[in-house]
Protein backbone atom coordinates (compact mmCIF):
# COMPACT_ATOMS: atom_id res chain seq x y z
CA UNK A 1 0.00 0.00 0.00
CA UNK A 2 1.25 3.45 -0.82
CA UNK A 3 2.27 5.68 2.08
CA UNK A 4 -0.22 8.31 0.91
CA UNK A 5 -3.09 5.85 1.48
CA UNK A 6 -2.25 5.21 5.14
CA UNK A 7 -4.35 8.05 6.59
CA UNK A 8 -7.42 6.76 4.70
CA UNK A 9 -6.64 3.23 5.87
CA UNK A 10 -6.64 4.50 9.46
CA UNK A 11 -10.07 6.13 9.10
CA UNK A 12 -11.79 3.48 6.99
CA UNK A 13 -10.07 0.43 8.43
CA UNK A 14 -11.63 0.77 11.88
CA UNK A 15 -15.14 0.24 10.47
CA UNK A 16 -16.85 -3.12 10.19
CA UNK A 17 -18.32 -4.57 7.02
CA UNK A 18 -22.08 -4.13 6.74
CA UNK A 19 -25.10 -5.13 4.68
CA UNK A 20 -27.19 -2.86 2.50
CA UNK A 21 -30.46 -3.39 0.71
CA UNK A 22 -31.41 -1.45 -2.41
CA UNK A 23 -35.21 -1.47 -2.50
CA UNK A 24 -36.15 1.51 -4.63
CA UNK A 25 -35.11 3.89 -7.37
CA UNK A 26 -34.86 7.57 -6.54
CA UNK A 27 -33.92 10.65 -8.55
CA UNK A 28 -31.85 13.77 -8.45
CA UNK A 29 -32.24 16.11 -11.43
CA UNK A 30 -30.90 14.10 -14.36
CA UNK A 31 -29.80 11.17 -12.18
CA UNK A 32 -31.43 7.80 -11.44
CA UNK A 33 -30.08 6.05 -8.36
CA UNK A 34 -30.69 3.25 -5.89
CA UNK A 35 -31.10 4.32 -2.28
CA UNK A 36 -29.30 2.11 0.29
CA UNK A 37 -31.17 0.92 3.37
CA UNK A 38 -30.00 1.48 6.01
CA UNK A 39 -27.73 4.35 5.06
CA UNK A 40 -26.32 5.19 8.52
CA UNK A 41 -22.99 3.42 8.05
CA UNK A 42 -22.41 5.04 4.66
CA UNK A 43 -23.20 8.44 6.18
CA UNK A 44 -20.87 7.77 9.12
CA UNK A 45 -17.96 6.84 6.84
CA UNK A 46 -18.58 9.95 4.73
CA UNK A 47 -18.75 12.20 7.81
CA UNK A 48 -15.54 10.79 9.29
CA UNK A 49 -13.61 11.18 6.04
CA UNK A 50 -14.98 14.72 5.62
CA UNK A 51 -14.02 15.60 9.21
CA UNK A 52 -10.47 14.32 8.62
CA UNK A 53 -10.12 16.21 5.29
CA UNK A 54 -12.42 19.26 5.56
CA UNK A 55 -10.54 20.91 2.69
CA UNK A 56 -11.92 18.22 0.35
CA UNK A 57 -15.68 17.96 0.98
CA UNK A 58 -17.77 15.48 -1.00
CA UNK A 59 -18.76 16.83 -4.42
CA UNK A 60 -16.52 19.83 -3.80
CA UNK A 61 -18.99 21.17 -1.21
CA UNK A 62 -21.63 21.72 -3.89
CA UNK A 63 -24.40 20.13 -1.80
CA UNK A 64 -25.34 20.94 1.79
CA UNK A 65 -26.40 17.33 2.39
CA UNK A 66 -24.64 14.30 0.97
CA UNK A 67 -27.22 11.64 0.12
CA UNK A 68 -25.85 8.08 0.03
CA UNK A 69 -26.75 6.51 -3.30
CA UNK A 70 -25.71 4.18 -6.09
CA UNK A 71 -25.96 5.99 -9.42
CA UNK A 72 -27.57 3.84 -12.11
CA UNK A 73 -27.87 6.37 -14.95
CA UNK A 74 -27.33 10.05 -15.53
CA UNK A 75 -28.15 12.41 -18.32
CA UNK A 76 -30.65 15.04 -19.35
CA UNK A 77 -33.05 12.66 -21.13
CA UNK A 78 -35.85 11.76 -18.68
CA UNK A 79 -37.19 9.18 -21.15
CA UNK A 80 -33.92 7.24 -20.88
CA UNK A 81 -34.03 7.45 -17.07
CA UNK A 82 -37.67 6.27 -17.12
CA UNK A 83 -36.80 3.34 -19.37
CA UNK A 84 -33.81 2.40 -17.20
CA UNK A 85 -35.92 2.55 -14.04
CA UNK A 86 -38.61 0.35 -15.63
CA UNK A 87 -35.97 -2.25 -16.51
CA UNK A 88 -34.46 -2.23 -13.00
CA UNK A 89 -37.60 -2.33 -10.84
CA UNK A 90 -38.37 -6.04 -11.40
CA UNK A 91 -34.90 -6.90 -10.05
CA UNK A 92 -35.32 -5.10 -6.73
CA UNK A 93 -34.56 -5.54 -3.93
CA UNK A 94 -30.83 -6.12 -4.30
CA UNK A 95 -28.83 -7.15 -1.22
CA UNK A 96 -25.16 -6.24 -0.94
CA UNK A 97 -22.40 -6.88 1.58
CA UNK A 98 -20.06 -3.89 1.85
CA UNK A 99 -16.66 -5.31 2.77
CA UNK A 100 -14.44 -2.58 1.34
CA UNK A 101 -14.39 1.05 0.30
CA UNK A 102 -12.86 1.87 -3.08
CA UNK A 103 -11.16 5.14 -3.92
CA UNK A 104 -12.14 5.90 -7.51
CA UNK A 105 -10.53 8.45 -9.82
CA UNK A 106 -11.80 9.82 -13.10
CA UNK A 107 -9.19 10.08 -15.84
CA UNK A 108 -11.35 12.31 -18.03
CA UNK A 109 -12.93 9.39 -19.86
CA UNK A 110 -13.79 6.75 -17.26
CA UNK A 111 -13.71 5.90 -13.57
CA UNK A 112 -11.00 3.60 -12.26
CA UNK A 113 -10.30 2.09 -8.84
CA UNK A 114 -7.13 3.61 -7.41
CA UNK A 115 -7.06 1.63 -4.13
CA UNK A 116 -9.41 -0.56 -2.12
CA UNK A 117 -9.66 -0.31 1.68
CA UNK A 118 -10.97 -3.45 3.41
CA UNK A 119 -13.46 -3.16 6.26
CA UNK A 120 -13.24 -5.33 9.37
CA UNK A 121 -15.15 -8.61 9.24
Amino acid sequence: MRTSARPLTAVIGRHHAFDLLFESCERFPGVLYLAPVPDAQVRQLTEEITARWPEAPPYGGKFSEVVPHLTIADGPDDAVLDETETSILPHLPIASRVSSVDLMVHDGARWQTRVSFPLLE
